[in-house]
């Protein structure tokens, strides 16, 4: 039965071309009208047909045109503008500078990082403290100590340091 198609009614050129156009297999065999085991025959015997892959097609690319819907300019300017005041509305103002959370702690060069900082607020520690706090050690119960070690180093050197600059200016003196 398909040998008679073949040759009869230009079947085969008009595959061929349809295959050519980007046409899926499933809809040129629609579109000209056979069976899906006539069409599977007839393209057996054309070996040299190449159909587009899967997601190639014209008809697939078609509907994916028509679920993308239609974005305009002033859709565009307004998803921007949209961006921009969210990005002003998270600013805040710590020590004379305004930014971000993550403009904050890289300007500040904060050891913690942006989402410690955001997790630190949440928790009830205003953004100063949230940025300024050292990273903290915990005890067993999980409770926050406040002072590191290394901070109380670096306290206790600090005040060394003061001790010897008053001493030498009453020497001084």
């Amino acid at each position: 039965m398909t040998d008679r198609l073949l040759p009869a009614n230009g079947v085969e050129t008009r595959i061929r071309a349809m295959a050519k156009t980007g046409h899926s297999k499933t809809m040129t065999q629609e579109l000209l009208g056979l069976s899906r085991w006539t069409f599977d025959q007839l393209v057996a015997q054309m070996p040299d047909v190449e159909f587009p892959g899967r997601n190639r097609s014209r008809g697939y690319r078609a509907a994916v045109e028509r679920k993308r819907g239609v974005y305009t300019e002033a859709m565009r300017k307004a998803s921007i503008a949209a961006g921009v005041a969210k990005h002003e509305r998270a600013k805040r103002t710590v020590r004379g500078v305004t930014g971000t959370v993550d403009e904050l702690v890289a300007h500040f060069e904060c050891a913690v990082s942006p989402a410690q900082v955001r997790r630190r607020v949440r928790q009830g520690m205003t953004l100063e403290e949230a940025l300024f706090t050292p990273k903290s050690t915990r005890n067993n119960l999980g409770r926050w100590l406040g002072v590191t070690a290394d901070s109380r180093r670096a306290m206790l050197g600090q005040e060394r340091a003061g001790a010897e600059i008053i001493k030498a200016l009453r020497a001084a003196a």
